[in-house]
This record gives C-alpha cells, sequence and structure tokens, in this order.
C-alpha cells in the first residue's frame, strides 16, 4: 500500500489549493450569501447536511444551521495532512511524540480549516467530526501495528486537563451513565470485547 492509499482520509485535503478541504459529499463550506457570519462560518448550504439543525452554542441552547467556514488557514495547515508528514508521524519511537505529532498536526489542522461548529466544544454537531477523530484513532492504530505488545499499553501524560496528576492505565473513563466505567487499559487496543474493531 502506498503513502497515498494507506492515507486516503486526509491526501485529498493536503492536495488541495483551494481554500476549502474538499468535502464534496459532506457538504459545502457555508453559504456566503446567508448573512452574517458566526464563528467564521455559514449555514451548510448543500449535500446532506444542509438545512441541518445544530441545537448549541458550546453550553448554551441556540438552535441553529450547522455552521461551516474554509478558509485560507487550510493552506498553512495542509503540511501536517500530506502523506510524508504522517508517515513521518508513524515512525515516533515512543507515545509522547506520537500524542503531541498527532495533537499539533492532523488533529487541530481540521477544526482549525473548518471553523464554524467544528472549532467550538460542541463540534460533534459536525458529523465530519466522527470521520477526523476515526482516522485520528487509525493512525494510533497503525502505529500501534508496529509493535503491538509494547505499544498497545503505551500511554501517559497529566490525566486530565489543568491536572497535575500523572496519568495511569488504570485511570477511570466515565461514560455519562450510558455504560458503566472503564479503565483507560481496557480500551488502549481495539481487537478486544470491549471494544472489538480493527482497520
Amino acid at each position: 500500500m502506498t503513502p497515498v492509499d494507506e492515507f486516503s482520509g486526509y491526501s485529498s485535503d493536503s492536495a488541495s489549493d483551494s481554500n476549502g478541504v474538499q468535502f464534496a459529499e459532506s457538504g459545502s463550506d457555508g453559504d456566503v450569501t446567508a448573512g452574517e457570519p458566526l464563528f467564521n462560518a455559514q449555514c451548510v448550504s448543500d449535500g446532506p447536511f444542509a438545512g441541518l439543525e445544530v441545537l448549541y452554542f458550546e453550553d448554551i441552547y441556540r438552535p441553529h444551521c450547522l455552521l461551516r467556514g474554509f478558509d485560507k488557514r487550510l493552506v498553512e495547515f495542509r503540511d501536517a495532512l500530506r502523506p510524508e508528514a504522517l508517515q513521518e508521524l508513524l515512525s515516533a519511537t515512543d507515545y509522547r511524540s506520537l500524542n503531541l505529532g498527532l495533537e499539533n498536526g492532523p488533529h487541530i489542522a481540521i477544526p482549525k480549516s473548518v471553523n464554524g461548529d467544528f472549532s467550538l466544544h460542541s463540534a460533534p454537531a459536525d458529523p465530519v467530526f466522527f470521520l477526523h477523530h476515526t482516522q485520528l484513532d487509525r493512525l494510533w492504530w497503525r502505529w500501534q501495528q508496529m509493535d503491538i505488545e509494547a505499544r498497545s499499553h503505551e500511554y501517559e501524560g497529566l490525566s486530565a486537563t489543568h491536572s497535575e496528576k500523572q496519568a495511569t492505565l488504570d485511570d477511570k473513563l466515565h461514560m455519562g451513565g450510558l455504560i458503566p466505567e472503564l479503565k483507560v487499559a481496557d480500551i488502549l487496543r481495539t481487537e478486544t470485547e470491549v471494544l472489538c474493531y480493527r482497520y
């Protein structure tokens, strides 16, 4: 598999010389004729998410249309999405390097380019949020596969934002009452009975 095939989820985005990610299947970058922009974005006006109502801005109930607004920052961030950059990221020899590389590269590049709802804490309101995070998960999975026995237990850093406590595999993940709490160790590998999937 060539690097372009391997990273096809981001390859077309990095190749774009336009101001927008190539999101033809998921709707436009916002209708610039739809009035004043909000969060550097406009209502998505075509594709399957045209007319999608989003209920919140952050934690404030305020129904509005799904907002996107690709801008020139995509050109600034596209290098992080190139197959060569992703291949280099996967050559990281430790979790900390991979984590920082993902966070400061592809993870931040897409929201900062899409703007609108994707740039807020309520980003999951944009369905593309899930495609993006699935790609990040797949990159982590690919990195783990290079040394599955060692890397399926690598995890470190701070346990939470604004925390001084170091993260451990025994840290609990609160699931909002949807399912019982899980330990981090329970979900570090995708091919277990808890998650049960592979790429």
